[in-house]
């Protein structure tokens, strides 16, 4: 099930998308975005999932659509790799540079769309 919620007097998409993506990768979370090929860009079309693991289809979904002064974003759940392919706008995928230096496994914190929204709404 799909969440909206609108903000206004916003920073411009654009900014917006780049420091969700920064704050995502920062949680260890792999971050696959298309935009809006028009300048100033009108909509992004975000998917996060945690970062490594290749067979995990699920992933978050986050739509940004507006202008600086009336920003809708729309959050749900997906399968990596759905609806972010288009032939016209090609994914930029923006990997994650973390330092594994041990043998240990790492247990990467799983970040949620609650945790997101919460991010969204202090950053807005």
């Amino acid at each position: 099930m799909s969440k909206i919620k609108i903000y206004s007097d916003t920073d411009p998409l654009d900014f917006i998308a780049e420091r969700l993506g920064n704050h995502l990768q920062q949680h260890k979370q792999e971050v696959s975005y298309a935009k809006d090929p028009d300048f100033p860009p009108t909509w992004f079309f975000i998917q996060t999932r945690r970062h490594g693991h290749l067979t995990l289809e699920k992933c978050i979904n986050i739509t940004l659509q507006g202008t600086r002064d009336e920003c809708k974003i729309t959050m749900d759940g997906g399968k990596w790799g759905e609806n972010i392919v288009d032939s016209s706008n090609q994914p930029t995928l923006i990997p994650y540079e973390g330092i594994f230096a041990t043998d240990k496994k790492s247990i990467a914190p799983i970040i949620t769309e609650r945790n997101i929204w919460k991010y969204l709404d202090k950053m807005l």
